[in-house]
């Protein structure tokens, strides 16, 4: 089996308008923020007491809360019809259920984050790496994919004795809530990387 990191890659659509509906938004700890640059920049307010939700200019929508976090980006949070299902799918792929992350000392006690939202599952690799929330949705209401994210990119690290390089193409799949799940290895994502990285000029 490999072992799965998740990296928190999105391919982002930037062709369609936000449908906030299945997607529902990316959780992202920081040490500060400034909401005069999110604006100049494009981004669409929501709210901004404590924690400020944003969308971006291409429709994903972001959650900024102050915090420390040895990686900033703290999980996806995905609306889902049966979220036993969708804890099957990802339990498949190497995820398992995982203590709730936050950005804050307080642990959600206090104004500035708010406690893990009722019945929900956080599910990761490992207790330290990007992971995915499951928030239950009424059974009644009809999911709609939002197009804006095409998929979430999972790199891996093959199993020994395997292409270490990972040639070929990356392989795709849907989880039960329609997001689409994109495959690559470490040893192609290190090439991707490579061969898109932009020079600073500083």
């Amino acid at each position: 089996m490999p072992r799965i990191q998740v990296e928190g890659i999105i391919n982002v659509d930037h062709s369609h308008k936000p449908c906030l509906v299945l997607f529902r938004t990316i959780l992202v700890g920081v040490p500060q923020y400034r909401i005069s640059q999110m604006v100049k920049n494009g981004g669409n307010i929501l709210d901004a007491f404590g924690i400020v939700d944003v969308v971006s200019p291409c429709g994903l929508p972001i959650r900024g809360i102050i915090g420390i976090r040895p990686d900033p980006i703290m999980f996806i949070a995905l609306n889902c019809q049966d979220v036993k299902v969708v804890k099957s799918f990802y339990e498949q792929l190497g995820f398992v259920e995982q203590e709730y992350p936050y950005a804050r000392p307080s642990n959600g006690t206090g104004q500035f984050e708010p406690p893990q939202p009722k019945n929900s599952v956080y599910l990761a690799p490992t207790p330290n790496s990007m992971g995915i929330l499951l928030l239950p949705l009424d059974k009644k209401k009809k999911i709609t994919p939002n197009p804006v994210m095409r998929t979430l990119n999972v790199v891996y690290t093959p199993s020994q004795g395997s292409d270490i390089n990972g040639a070929g193409e990356s392989m795709v799949v849907q989880d039960p809530s329609s997001i689409g799940i994109s495959f690559t290895s470490a040893g192609n994502f290190e090439k991707e990387e490579q061969a898109t990285s932009i020079k600073r000029t500083d």
